[in-house]
């Protein structure tokens, strides 16, 4: 049968048949935004594309778990998400914690780093995105970019909920100090 015209419920229904050739449509139709979303928080392509396969045969294994309440894509992406922190915590370099600045003070008020980011240009963002610490990118990029709020990052994370708040206001503070150089 040919996929490429139907309907997602029908490839889903087909998928959890264990249909290849709708696996492979189901995959065709979701796996560039997938890659994206692992290389925003791997930064690195083998990375991300390693994270992405293996979130895909996860969701595959997991198939019967979509309730079909919502979208199958958001649901493909928090899967992607979530593999790809789990890979970055397993394959991550040692951070010190003594290169964090622990007098930074704390703010979450994000209308000062917005009112920056207005006034740079995309280079420059990603510039200063650079210079900060892995750490610090990956939750800027679940809160910003995902869209992910405090309990879900401190979930995904492993973390507490202020650990993650303070976290945040740290990665601010460091992104604001690299926007100003």
């Amino acid at each position: 049968m040919n996929y490429k015209s139907q309907h997602i419920d029908a490839i889903l229904l087909a998928c959890k048949k264990q249909d290849q050739k709708a696996q492979l449509e189901l995959y065709q139709r979701y796996h560039m935004n997938a890659y994206h979303a692992a290389y925003r928080i791997l930064k690195n392509s083998d990375d991300a594309m390693d994270a992405m396969q293996e979130a895909f045969i996860l969701a595959f294994q997991r198939l019967n778990q979509f309730s079909g309440v919502g979208n199958f894509g958001g649901w493909i992406h928090k899967i992607v998400v979530r593999k790809s922190i789990e890979y970055y915590h397993k394959n991550k370099s040692t951070v010190f914690e003594d290169e964090l600045d622990n007098n930074i003070m704390l703010s979450e008020n994000p209308e000062d780093l917005e009112a920056k980011e207005s006034k740079i240009n995309a280079g420059q963002l990603e510039k200063a995105l650079n210079k900060i610490s892995q750490r610090y990118q990956i939750i800027l990029k679940l809160y910003y970019l995902e869209g992910y709020d405090h309990s879900e990052i401190s979930e995904i994370m492993n973390w507490s909920p202020s650990n993650c708040r303070t976290t945040l206001s740290r990665a601010r503070e460091q992104l604001k100090k690299h926007l100003n150089e």
